[in-house]
C-alpha cells in the first residue's frame, strides 16, 4: 500500500467524482480509477459504490476513511517536522501554478531561485485556484498562486496584483452585443470553467446578482480551451483580460463593456510552514519579482471582487458586490 493511494482514496471520498478528484490530485481520471481499484484489490474490500451519480463510500469505505486521514496527516506532519529541522535551503518544493508563466513572472522567479539556492528542486503542478488552495491546506502543495478571496486561517498569503475580469465573446457577435442587454446575454450559450476556478465563482456571483439564468453549454477546466471555444463562436465566457492578450486572441474575441471586475492574485502557503527555509526562500523571491516588500504575511482574507462598471446610462447592469 502506498501513501498516494490513500490520498487518492480520500480525494474520491470527498469529491464523490473521479474527474474532480483527478483535478484535485493533478492527475488523470483513468489514473485515479486505477489507484482506487488497486487499493481495493490489496485490501480485499470494495471502498466505493459506483453509479451514474458518482462514487459513494461503502460501509467498509466509511469505516476506513478516518484511519486513512490520520495516516496521511501523520505523514505530512512528519515531513514538515523534518523540513523545519533541516535548517538549510534544500529539498523539493511543490509549486502550485494557476496561470500562464509569463503572467505569474514564473521564469523570473525560478531563475533567481536557482541562482541563489542550488540545493532546491521543484515540482510544478498546474491547477485552478480552488485546487491550489486545497493542495496547500492538505500539504500536497508547498506554496502556490491563487486568485480570489481566501478565508482559511491555516493559509497565509500576500496579494501580488489585481486581475481584471471581462466578458469575452466571439468577434462575430460584436455588433449584436455592442449595447448592454443582459437578456440577450442570458439567451446566449456560455462556457464555464471548473467549479474550483475563481472565474467560475465570479460568473456564478454576478449572474445571481443580475438575476440571470445563464445557458451553460460547456464546462472546461483549461483556460486555453475556453478561449478557443469562444473564438470559434461557441459561446461567451468570463475571463481575465490578460488571458486574451497573452494567448493572442485579440482579433478573434471581443471584450464586452457589460461587466468589469477585478480579483486579487496571491501567493500562499500554510501558516504552520512559515519557518521552513525552503518555503521562506520561494516566498521571498516571489515578492521580489513582484516588487513587494519581503515580510511575513498576515492570515487576513484577500480583497473581495471589486466592481469596475461602465459609465453608460443605457446599461442595465446592477452593481456587482462581492
Amino acid at each position: 500500500m502506498e501513501l498516494y493511494q490513500l490520498r487518492t482514496f480520500l480525494a474520491v471520498a470527498e469529491e464523490e467524482n473521479l474527474t474532480r478528484a483527478a483535478e484535485k490530485l493533478f492527475t488523470s481520471q483513468p489514473a485515479v480509477s486505477a489507484q482506487v481499484k488497486s487499493l481495493e484489490d490489496e485490501l480485499g474490500v470494495r471502498l466505493f459504490d459506483r453509479g451514474t451519480k458518482g462514487m459513494k463510500l461503502t460501509r467498509p469505505g466509511e469505516a476506513l476513511r478516518e484511519q486513512a486521514r490520520k495516516i496521511v496527516d501523520a505523514a505530512r506532519d512528519f515531513k514538515h517536522s523534518a523540513e523545519s529541522l533541516r535548517g538549510s535551503v534544500s529539498g523539493e518544493i511543490v509549486f502550485g501554478i494557476n496561470n500562464r508563466p509569463e503572467i505569474l513572472k514564473l521564469m523570473q522567479i525560478l531563475r533567481s531561485l536557482t541562482e541563489e539556492h542550488a540545493g532546491l528542486c521543484y515540482q510544478l503542478v498546474n491547477g485552478s485556484s480552488g485546487v491550489i488552495l486545497q493542495g496547500i491546506e492538505d500539504g500536497t502543495i508547498s506554496i502556490g498562486f491563487f486568485e480570489g478571496p481566501c478565508d482559511n486561517p491555516k493559509v497565509v498569503y500576500d496579494t501580488l496584483d489585481m486581475i481584471e475580469l471581462c466578458i469575452a465573446a466571439p468577434i462575430a457577435w460584436a455588433k449584436e452585443l455592442e449595447q448592454p442587454d443582459w437578456k440577450l446575454l442570458e439567451s446566449k450559450p456560455w462556457i464555464f470553467t471548473s467549479q474550483q476556478c475563481s472565474y467560475s465563482r465570479a460568473i456564478q456571483a454576478f449572474s445571481e446578482q443580475q438575476g440571470l439564468q445563464l445557458n451553460q453549454r460547456f464546462r472546461v477546466n483549461e483556460d486555453l480551451t475556453v478561449l478557443n471555444l469562444v473564438a470559434e463562436g461557441l459561446g461567451l465566457t468570463l475571463t481575465a483580460r490578460s488571458q486574451v492578450e497573452a494567448n493572442g486572441f485579440q482579433d478573434q474575441i471581443v471584450l464586452l463593456p457589460h461587466f468589469r471586475a477585478s480579483i486579487p492574485l496571491n501567493i500562499a502557503f500554510l501558516a504552520a510552514n512559515a519557518a521552513d527555509p525552503a518555503i521562506r526562500a520561494v516566498h521571498e523571491h516571489v515578492l521580489r519579482a513582484w516588487n513587494k516588500p519581503v515580510n511575513t504575511p498576515a492570515p487576513n482574507p484577500a480583497p473581495p471582487l471589486r466592481s469596475i462598471r461602465p459609465a453608460s446610462p443605457s446599461s442595465r447592469t446592477k452593481p456587482f458586490r462581492s
